[in-house]
């Protein structure tokens, strides 16, 4: 009422008559019957339901929760209470001391502290604990079949059974060597075939780390010198004939002279002084460019000798 009146007294103490409270739904009865039924099914709550049928899933969960936080707390009240009564009784103090030397036991959910004493409850005939001990043991088959697959043996991760291996397995003795002989003798080979691959792989990061130092050629360590031998004069006319004016190519392919050095003294360099004299001559007996080169190549060849 003062939530709703915004903490007004005033408000709150004249609405006050109009206030009814929501009805509980659970009566003693339903809550006795949870009771015996929690005790046989456990958290089994579609079997609960089948004896609370008027009761969904929800509110049987909901109501769980809130009655097993009543049963699972003890109050320092009551167990002073009880050490109290107790001292008058001193067979009693050795289960006072196991309990506080337990005291996980007040955590139990089977655990309830409006339990009178052993001397005050009277003896429960065998047929109850029978009873009990029937549900206990219905509620752990029914945790079973409802977590089959929890509750399944499974081989571990990697391996995979088939029924045709476990059934050849089990045959006879002979059949199971056989077949453990024959998967050895596969994973053999598996591991051998793993360390050729090791082994190649080995092989070609230490080629990779060797680098091509080895295959490059070697470097030219020849002096540049201004006189032409015979073989440089053939070069020289090799590689007019690929090259044509490219002198720079030309130079490299002879090896020991520059770019200037192969402009000035190549064969064509050396009857270009000349080249105009003959392409004169060669214009009045009309003789082509061609013609001309080839005479010019022949004429360097003869001094050359």
């Amino acid at each position: 009422m003062l939530f709703w009146h915004k903490h007004s007294i005033e408000k709150s103490l004249a609405d006050l008559p109009n206030f009814t409270p929501f009805p509980d739904e659970w009566t003693v009865e339903d809550r006795v019957l949870f009771e015996q039924a929690f005790s046989f099914h456990g958290k089994s709550f579609h079997r609960i339901q089948q004896m609370l049928p008027d009761k969904s899933i929800s509110s049987l969960v909901k109501y769980y929760y809130s009655w097993k936080k009543t049963r699972s707390r003890t109050s320092l009240m009551d167990r002073q209470a009880r050490k109290l009564a107790n001292r008058s009784n001193p067979d009693e103090r050795s289960s006072e001391e196991m309990e506080d030397a337990n005291p996980v036991e007040a955590n139990d959910s089977d655990y309830d502290p409006t339990k009178e004493t052993k001397k005050e409850s009277p003896v429960e005939p065998p047929m109850l604990s029978s009873r009990i001990a029937l549900g206990r043991r219905e509620h752990q088959t029914l945790q079973h079949r409802h977590h089959s697959q929890r509750s399944r043996c499974r081989p571990p991760k990697g391996m995979y059974l088939t029924q045709e291996d476990v059934v050849a397995v089990s045959s006879c003795s002979s059949a199971a060597n056989s077949v453990l002989h024959q998967l050895d003798m596969e994973l053999v080979s598996l591991k051998r075939q793993v360390q050729n691959a090791k082994q190649l792989n080995g092989g070609l990061k230490q080629k990779i780390e060797d680098g091509v130092d080895d295959f490059r050629l070697s470097e030219c360590t020849q002096k540049m010198n201004a006189r032409w031998t015979t073989d440089e004069q053939l070069l020289a006319v090799q590689g007019v004939r690929k090259h044509r004016k490219d002198f720079q190519a030309i130079a490299d392919v002879i090896g020991n002279k520059t770019e200037w050095e192969t402009e000035q003294g190549t064969p064509s360099g050396d009857c270009a002084s000349s080249g105009e004299d003959v392409k004169n001559s060669n214009r009045s007996s009309g003789k082509s460019t061609d013609e001309e080169e080839e005479e010019c190549r022949v004429s360097t060849f003869s001094v050359a000798k």
